[in-house]
């Protein structure tokens, strides 16, 4: 897990980080424009780049005390003549099902994923555009949107706790 984060939090930041870099000049370029919105959209894209550079730092903490155990793990087995029996280990596949996925997803969007938390109530808007369209079209775009969105928050959370539950077991 702590390599995925490593690998997937550099990916991110190499084709994110241009973006917010420009997106953070531009808005103080432009002072005539800024707002509450600016400053809105500057938070979200500072608290993703503290975000991922905060988990690729502890996954690389991870890997650091992982290897310091594991040089500190063989020298006291080459100590220790006695075997031990070995143990069936199970694996578990669903959560890297929904972690890889959905990371690709977060990589490949780059500076894009700033648009997320608002996407639902962008796409409501741009349906009231059509005249045709019904009242409840809007609202069930919302409710659908933040609903998969809480979904998947979810099912990352759980999927976190599995693999940690896991490693603590291992």
């Amino acid at each position: 897990m702590a390599w995925f984060v490593l690998i997937g939090g550099a990916l991110f930041l190499i084709n994110a980080l241009p973006g917010f870099i420009f997106l953070f000049l531009m808005k103080f370029k432009q002072s005539g424009f800024f707002h509450f919105f600016s400053l809105f959209y500057l938070i979200i894209a500072l608290v993703i780049i503290l975000g991922a550079i905060w988990a690729m730092k502890r996954s690389f903490d991870k890997i650091k005390n992982f290897h310091v155990l594991k040089k500190e793990t063989n020298m006291q087995d080459s100590l220790l003549t006695t075997s031990t029996p070995s143990e069936k280990i199970s694996t578990t596949i669903w959560p890297w099902l929904v972690l890889i996925p959905g990371g690709l997803l977060l990589v490949s969007t780059g500076p894009g994923i700033i648009m997320l938390p608002i996407m639902p109530l962008f796409l409501a808007a741009m349906s009231t555009d059509s005249g045709v369209t019904p009242g409840y079209v809007p609202l069930l775009i919302i409710v659908i949107g933040y609903g998969l969105m809480l979904g998947y928050i979810t099912l990352v959370v759980l999927a976190i706790k599995k693999l940690r539950k896991k490693e603590k077991l291992n």
